[in-house]
């Protein structure tokens, strides 16, 4: 996915693409025809060009599935994984719906966090200008701007760089290596690896739930689940689970039990469907806790990020003008 693609915007309008697709299906017209229909009116014109590609596909014989496929990065794992379910089960609609809804949810909680962080980034931006004072008070009154404008764009470079970055590698799916790193160092912080590991568990929840309702071998499910999720650690253990299965008889249930990767919660719950033999329903319920305890727990970062960066900007800011003001004085008494 491009860098834009985490937007507010970009995932509401992949929400509305889905919306629609699920809405055109469900009323009993063709993949194809629904997608005819979004070629002619998509819900950004970006759309327009895949669309188009998509259909060349479907219409030389292709699956829908398939066609994904050539269409090179515009659609996520997850996306792709969903949807290649819900056309061998016959529950096309049923992927789309989940789909728009999973980026109608994503949209309102980075909107979320976006409206809290509008002041202390603001903030941010006001203490990068003014200080350090000591620059600030040569240029104003001795025109002295050249050490300051240079301090600044290496101040604001530094800031609009960084947050590009994490942006970039947040939404970049081939960064794995850096991406596995990155999980590891949030999952020290307080209420964001919790977040996002409940996040990425609610995703695989989802693709698995679909994946064995289309009749997918329970090896295969699991690893196209575990890709679908996003989290580079679930990934790696799934894919250690296929020789164990194979060959040893073992359940993932079991395999999960001697393993910390997954909370006791999912095992226990995933355990009584695998012996209930309704999966199913199960992995529908642990889509849905972990989906909500996911959104709880970033909601509450963003809190306490947001507080704890306006927090330390006022300190930093208040440093500033009492070694402003200290240095006034003190040039002043030596007059």
């Amino acid at each position: 996915m491009s860098l834009l693609a985490s937007t507010p915007r970009a995932l509401s309008l992949r929400a509305e693409f889905y919306y629609q697709l699920a809405t055109m299906v469900r009323a009993g017209l063709s993949i194809v025809a629904a997608l005819q229909t979004l070629e002619k009116n998509p819900p950004s014109s970006n759309y327009r060009v895949p669309v188009r590609k998509i259909l060349i596909e479907l219409r030389g014989g292709n699956t829908l599935s398939g066609a994904l496929l050539r269409v090179a990065d515009w659609l996520p794992i997850f996306d792709q994984s969903l949807i290649e379910a819900g056309e061998k089960s016959g529950r096309l609609d049923q992927s789309f719906s989940l789909l728009a809804g999973y980026y109608g949810e994503r949209a309102l909680l980075i909107r979320g966090f976006i409206k809290q962080m509008i002041f202390p980034v603001l903030t941010c931006h006001f203490a990068l200008f003014v200080f350090p004072v000591n620059l600030l008070v040569p240029a104003v009154m001795k025109g002295e701007w050249t050490a300051f404008l240079l301090n600044k764009v290496i101040g604001f470079g530094l800031f609009y760089t960084a947050g590009l970055a994490l942006v970039f590698i947040n939404g970049n799916e081939k960064m794995g290596g850096l991406s596995s790193k990155i999980e590891g160092l949030s999952g020290l912080i307080p209420w964001l690896g919790l977040g996002r590991r409940n996040l990425a568990l609610a995703r695989l929840a989802s693709a698995l739930e679909a994946l064995l309702s289309a009749g997918v071998g329970i090896v295969e499910a699991w690893e196209l689940s575990a890709k679908a999720s996003g989290s580079p650690a679930l990934l790696n253990e799934v894919r250690t689970w296929r020789p164990q299965i194979e060959h040893r008889q073992r359940t993932p249930s079991e395999i999960m039990s001697d393993k910390q990767v997954f909370p006791p919660l999912f095992i226990s719950l995933y355990l009584t469907g695998e012996i209930s033999g309704k999966l199913d329903t199960t992995l529908k319920r642990l889509h849905d806790y972990c989906r909500v305890e996911g959104h709880r727990q970033m909601q509450l970062f963003y809190r306490a990020f947001s507080m704890g960066l306006y927090l330390l900007m006022m300190s930093v800011i208040s440093l500033q003008i009492i070694q402003f003001w200290a240095g006034y004085f003190a040039s002043i008494s030596n007059e």
